[in-house]
């Protein structure tokens, strides 16, 4: 055998198997470029540096603002003196509680009492002067107008009989001519005395239905007024609570800042004096004070959740009963107006209230806007073209891209409130 010829065949071999192993592994890098540019053709195009897309889905977006106040009665009555006098009795001191009905002050009744009885001779007197002209026409001024009249007219009738026959005799020349004359002058002055004895009787009628009668009826009502007014306020001598409350304050309230007075037992008041005040535990508010900035977010009716420290368990309920529209006076000139607004309780039972007191701090929510269905996207995927405002939008990663004109909403920590899109993806340059 020859040696060489051996050689000569091993290095063929070796050179024809680093063919095939270069082969194979130009085949494979070829086979790993198509794999690549398949991956890439069938892929979605993978975002560039510049852009991303975020997904967009429904959600609910809810704005609160957060006020805080104190508990205050809705209403607050003030009870003054029913008449003048002392005090009797009074067990009542501020914040105490009162139900309705309940006896809260009693007063001496003495001088109304001796009021009430002038009031009674005043109007018994204007009575007896009513009655006397209700009778007038069978009075005793009526009777003794009438009876001079029948007096005259009887005078009169004698002396027309005496002055006939005296004239008769006189024609014949039996009496003198003085003594005819003597009598025609008394029947002329009984004839005014008749005509006055008529005149008085009619004066005397007229009284009866004129204005002196008008006037008796008149007194007789006003002194019949004043007597049962003074006698509805003795019925008052007790005071009564009107509902069920609290007492603020008893006595009457004196200079700016100072508490008000205390009633003692036997103490002297005026009629119409202050003495006590009551609050109605009936209803509930808060008044609380928003600045100009967020006067305009709030409106009637609008509900309120109020929480507090003073009263566990569930939180009560309100809403909005007012809103003012004047500006509290500020002695700063540079700072911000502020607005008061008032909220109501609302209650499902008395048991709601029982831990209520009056002057709690308490923590209103409100919700000035609510969305249950809110799209919010980032400011960057707006894009503005002259007035109008878009976005590119598409449903899916796989889907072709379509802008969309939105508008804008409520402005959020996430981004801002757009309206116009459904839920899908948006790209963010």
């Amino acid at each position: 055998m020859n040696p060489f010829k051996g050689g000569t065949c091993l290095r063929t071999l070796g050179a024809r198997s680093g063919r095939w192993k270069y082969l194979v592994g130009v085949g494979l890098v070829v086979v790993a470029l198509l794999l690549l540019l398949l991956l890439l053709f069938c892929l979605p195009k993978a975002p560039d540096d510049e852009s991303s897309w975020v997904s967009v889905t429904r959600q609910k977006l809810e704005h609160e603002i957060g006020l805080v106040g104190k508990i205050e009665p809705m209403d607050a009555v003030i009870i003054n003196a029913p008449f003048e006098g002392s005090v009797l009795a009074n067990e009542l001191t501020p914040g105490m509680q009162v139900e309705k009905g309940q006896a809260l002050l009693s007063f001496d009744p003495a001088l109304l009492e001796i009021k009430i009885r002038d009031a009674l001779a005043n109007k018994l007197k204007a009575q007896q002067n009513v009655e006397s002209y209700r009778r007038w026409a069978t009075g005793p001024d009526v009777r003794r107008a009438k009876q001079a009249l029948r007096v005259a007219e009887l005078s009169m009738q004698n002396l027309e009989l005496e002055y006939s026959n005296v004239e008769a005799l006189y024609q014949k020349g039996i009496v003198p001519r003085n003594e005819r004359d003597t009598l025609e002058q008394q029947r002329y002055l009984q004839s005014l005395e008749l005509v006055a004895a008529q005149a008085e009787l009619e004066n005397v009628l007229a009284v009866g239905v004129g204005e002196a009668r008008t006037i008796a009826d008149m007194e007789y009502m006003n002194a019949s007024v004043i007597h049962e007014q003074l006698s509805q306020l003795l019925e008052k001598k007790t005071l009564y609570a009107p509902f069920s409350g609290v007492v603020l304050s008893v006595g009457t309230p004196q200079a700016t800042g100072a508490e008000a007075g205390v009633l003692q037992q036997g103490a002297s008041f005026t009629q119409g004096l202050q003495v006590l005040k009551l609050a109605n535990m009936e209803g509930l508010k808060v008044v609380a004070q928003v600045s100009e900035v967020d006067v305009g977010k709030f409106s009637l009716n609008q509900p309120v959740i109020i929480s507090g420290d003073g009263f566990s368990g569930q939180p009560l309920g309100g809403f909005i009963s007012a809103i003012s529209q004047l500006a509290i006076q500020d002695e700063n000139a540079g700072a911000a107006a502020r607005f008061p607004i008032t909220v109501t309780l609302t209650s499902t039972s008395d048991n709601d209230l029982q831990s209520v007191r009056l002057g709690m701090s308490v923590h209103m929510t409100i919700v000035t806007y609510s969305n249950d269905s809110s799209f919010i996207i980032p400011h960057a995927a707006i894009v503005k073209d002259g007035d109008t405002l878009f976005v590119e939008h598409r449903d899916g990663l796989d889907a072709p891209v379509v802008r969309r004109a939105v508008t804008t909403g409520q402005s959020t920590v996430q981004g801002v409130e757009v309206f116009g899109v459904t839920s899908g993806f948006v790209r963010v340059r």
